[in-house]
């Protein structure tokens, strides 16, 4: 397939510019206008930057975290035991910073340590006065469980999807929206052309009522011919009255959605009689299963949900950490000595735990396992259901092509029996009335054709929105 640029509405045959020109407007560029104007687009493009910002609040699980405790301790008693502090003053500070990283799902800690401890005992012991400094840096990494940080990021990832899930969603809600509006426009375009074929039927009656009258000061007809002239220009300008009141109200609906004003005195550049080549049905069906979004969404669903499985599956495995710890210590009863930090310190260890039974992490497996086979049943019948409507619509189509010609022969029948009634009543072999309901029948004939044509422009419209070539443009 060749992409062409969007809003080319080639399926539904029926433009002659791609935007807004004086006063002729086109289907594509009325649409254009409705997307770049009307607020529902802005609403539906904020949708994916809504979800982009929750995906970026899991990314604080990654920012680095500053500590600090300090602590203060005092303490008396009463033994009187030279072995015992009387008085006890713990000043104690810890500061540090700690950080996850998800590309290992370790840790890191750095941090450090104060420490002032002053007893006081009964003599002869006196006072013991000791001040303590150190640093340390602590590394952990999973060995089994949460390994390579899957844990820790599976949120980031399993948003990314519903980022993805919020551009489809939008996309979709943007095409019914514009196809409502292009079922609008369609509706203009109808009444246009009823008030061309009504403009045309006054035409016709004032003209028969000139000659009738004409022919009445001749005295070749009847008064009651005149009458039924006159009769038949009232009528058809009640109905152009009418269709002209139809017609400013969706003219004044157009503007307004799409913020144009143009559209208020505008006339709709558009071929209704336009037909175009169908697609098979298998091509049709081919078209459907690479564009739908609907069904896009489902496998964007079962993709998540896959994701969010091997997550779940990586819960039931056993908690074993790697723990590494180094640093420098000193302790001395000055201050000034006890920072020299020349006391080395490291530390080694695993750290094991595991849940029996595993109950909550293996139903949420089974959970999610069935949500998957749900899934594949919903898309099997989504796409049934859209292949349905296919079918419908590129049935009604074929028949509409057919219907359309018969209505093309019935105008013509209708013409030429409209010209030998005019004639049989030129060389005073029948009534007026004839030729009035002659003419009646040909813009009824007409009116028909109109009919017609539209419906098959609406079924273009919706096989266009239904294989999601609306906003793609994707000719077929």
């Amino acid at each position: 397939m060749m992409k062409i640029p969007m809003l080319v509405l080639s399926l539904i045959a029926a433009t002659l510019s791609s935007s807004l020109y004086g006063d002729e407007v086109s289907l594509p560029g009325y649409l254009e206008s409705v997307r770049q104007n009307h607020p529902f687009f802005a609403r539906e493009r904020i949708s994916r930057d809504i979800e982009h910002q929750q995906q970026q609040r899991f990314l604080g699980d990654e920012d680095w975290v500053v500590t600090a405790n300090p602590f203060y301790r005092h303490e008396e008693r009463s033994w009187g035991n030279a072995f015992i502090a009387e008085k006890e003053n713990l000043l104690s500070l810890s500061v540090g910073m700690e950080r996850l990283f998800w590309s290992s799902g370790s840790r890191v800690a750095v941090a450090y340590d104060y420490n002032r401890l002053d007893r006081r005992y009964a003599p002869p012991t006196g006072v013991f006065d000791e001040h303590a400094h150190g640093v340390s840096v602590t590394y952990s990494v999973p060995l089994l469980k949460n390994k390579n940080g899957i844990l820790n990021r599976l949120n980031y990832d399993l948003q990314a999807f519903n980022i993805d899930l919020a551009d489809v969603v939008a996309l979709e809600n943007q095409e019914d929206f514009l196809e409502q509006n292009g079922q609008l426009f369609l509706d203009w375009v109808f009444v246009t052309e009823q008030h061309r074929i009504a403009n045309n039927r006054l035409y016709l009656a004032e003209e028969e009522l000139q000659r009738t009258e004409k022919k009445r000061r001749s005295f070749l007809v009847a008064e009651v011919d005149v009458l039924r002239a006159r009769d038949a220009v009232i009528s058809a300008k009640q109905g152009l009255q009418r269709i002209e009141a139809q017609r400013k109200a969706l003219s004044a609906e157009l503007a307004t959605q799409s913020g144009d004003a143009r559209l208020y005195t505008a006339e709709p550049s558009f071929n209704l009689y336009a037909l175009r080549a169908l697609p098979d049905m298998k091509q049709a069906l081919s078209t459907l299963k690479e564009n739908s979004r609907l069904l896009k969404r489902i496998d964007l669903r079962l993709e998540q949900l896959t994701h969010q499985r091997t997550g779940l599956e990586n819960k039931t495995k056993p908690e074993l950490d790697l723990l590494l710890r180094g640093g420098l210590r000193s302790e001395k009863s000055e201050f000034s000595g006890s920072i020299k930090l020349d006391q080395p310190q490291y530390m080694v260890g695993m750290n094991f735990r595991y849940i029996l039974g595993q109950r909550r992490a293996k139903a949420d497996v089974s959970k999610t396992r069935m949500q998957q086979q749900q899934l594949r049943f919903e898309r099997a019948s989504i796409y049934r259901q859209l292949a349905a409507s296919l079918r419908n619509t590129l049935v009604q189509l074929n028949e509409l092509e057919g219907v359309m010609a018969l209505s093309r022969q019935q105008i013509d029948v209708a013409r030429q029996r409209t010209a030998e009634e005019l004639r049989r009543h030129n060389q005073g072999r029948s009534e007026l009335t004839f030729v009035i309901q002659s003419r009646d029948n040909e813009q009824n004939a007409q009116l028909n054709y109109a009919e017609n044509a539209v419906s098959y422009q609406r079924l273009r419209l919706r096989y266009a929105a239904l294989t999601d070539t609306l906003m793609t443009g994707v000719e077929q």
